[in-house]
């Protein structure tokens, strides 16, 4: 038990404590912000930055191997992608496993994904976007804001969210 007369000194600490941890956590990238510029490697091993896709939509998937309903929602992800990537849209998916292109490379062969997949075993790209759980999906307007983000898997080849790109994409 905390004696009464240090209880506000302790009251104090946390709350200083608090102030010094949430500017870490406040920073993760939100809707209508500026997505954070990055570059990573592709199982390629070639670089590639979050600039080269300026001018298009966006779709940013944070996901991982090990994670159940990121691995429920590739094929979804594949068949958007491959619907709309001769539109002015692309998808990047960021694979937060440890091991990288290890265990990367055999699920992107076995499921024919053919969109970017991109290394980030350090998670440093995560934390830019504030990334808390997987999957994790963000979508980028051309001129780089994000203008969307989805926490969770989802079906992305369901006809509700065709038609929501098929908008989104209507030439002008």
């Amino acid at each position: 038990m905390i004696p009464r007369s240090r209880t506000p000194f302790v009251f104090i600490i946390a709350i200083l404590t608090a102030c010094l941890l949430l500017p870490a956590v406040s920073y993760g990238a939100g809707e209508n912000t500026q997505a954070p510029d990055f570059t990573l490697n592709t199982l390629a091993n070639e670089k590639l930055s979050l600039g080269q896709f300026r001018g298009k939509y966006l779709l940013v998937n944070f996901w991982a191997t090990w994670c159940g309903p990121c691995k429920m929602e590739m094929p979804s992800l594949e068949k958007l992608y491959r619907r709309f990537k001769s539109r002015n849209f692309s998808l990047l998916a960021v694979s937060g496993d440890m091991f990288g292109d290890k265990v990367v490379r055999p699920f992107v062969e076995a499921n024919n994904l053919t969109f970017p997949v991109l290394l980030d075993q350090r998670l440093t790209v995560s934390h830019k976007y504030g990334v808390v759980s997987l999957p994790t999906t963000f979508l980028i307007d051309p001129e780089g804001k994000i203008i969307g983000v989805h926490e969770g898997a989802d079906d992305w080849s369901h006809p509700e969210v065709l038609q929501f790109f098929e908008g989104l994409l209507k030439p002008s």
